[in-house]
């Protein structure tokens, strides 16, 4: 295992402890019950902030405490508290997701009051690329793709995939232009080939795909990842984005129908 994995503070520190709330937590699961000045000596940190260190771990019940003649002591709250914390998360998760929707419909009603503003929005990196195709997510009805490789082949195989979920589960239909006669399998979420997807092939003599291009509601997004500088743009602007969209139709079709020939979308053009 690695040095990180086999490190107690790296370990429980994701359950939302700093590391110095971790380290009085380790201390005192290693100790008997101890005094505040105890905990400080042994930490080299200030009575003060080991008070305000042992509050934060009360509220969250990972410290117990007792009076005896010599004042009041502190000992870690058994290490099963941990599971007590994630059963906590996982509800305020639950909580979250059920009230996004009406969350977002009530943003989305208080920005329609706005004017419409174009935008020009510029990424860069790994992060930038997944961030352009994560908003993806929100496009309605049709997604138009200038696709050069499909997402799983330059960004990882599971963030893509609940991608392609997100588009199947909000019925988005997608249209995909390739310079590619054929093509293996490459996703698992079956049912957007089924029931979500459309490819045609387009001779690269006549049009040559050498940019990711996404077309979707008021937004035009670019981008290119096979150089060491990625590089992203996305458009918000609704004239663009339509004469875009007449642009990629015209394109569509005159371009030849690819059919499917497994249930993970490998394809190949129509004979």
């Amino acid at each position: 295992m690695s040095v990180q994995s086999d490190n107690p503070l790296n370990l429980i520190k994701p359950f939302g402890l700093s590391s110095d709330e971790g380290r009085v937590y380790l201390d005192l699961l290693t100790s008997s019950f101890s005094s505040v000045l105890l905990i400080s000596k042994r930490l080299h940190i200030g009575r003060t902030r080991v008070y305000r260190l042992l509050d934060k771990l009360r509220a969250k019940q990972l410290v117990e405490f007792k009076l005896d003649e010599r004042g009041m002591k502190f000992g870690a709250a058994t290490p099963q508290k941990f599971e007590q914390l994630l059963i906590e998360y996982e509800q305020k998760i639950s909580s979250l997701r059920q009230s996004l929707p009406s969350l977002v419909e009530h943003l989305r009603k208080l920005r329609a009051n706005l004017p419409h503003q174009s935008k020009v929005l510029y990424y860069q990196g790994i992060e930038g690329l997944k961030q352009v195709n994560y908003n993806l997510t929100k496009a309605e009805g049709l997604l138009r793709v200038f696709e050069m490789e499909h997402l799983s082949e330059f960004l990882p195989e599971k963030f893509s995939e609940e991608v392609r979920q997100t588009l199947v589960d909000r019925k988005v239909m997608t249209h995909d232009l390739t310079n590619k006669q054929s093509f293996p399998g490459f996703t698992n979420v079956k049912k957007m080939i089924s029931n979500f997807s459309r490819f045609r092939y387009v001779d690269p003599n006549k049009l040559k795909i050498n940019f990711e291009v996404l077309i979707y509601n008021d937004v035009y997004a670019t981008y290119t990842y096979k150089d060491k500088d990625i590089f992203c743009v996305e458009i918000y602007n609704p004239r663009l984005a339509e004469m875009q969209k007449q642009l990629f139709d015209f394109v569509w079709n005159q371009a030849e129908e690819m059919e499917f020939t497994d249930l993970r979308g490998g394809a190949r053009v129509k004979t």
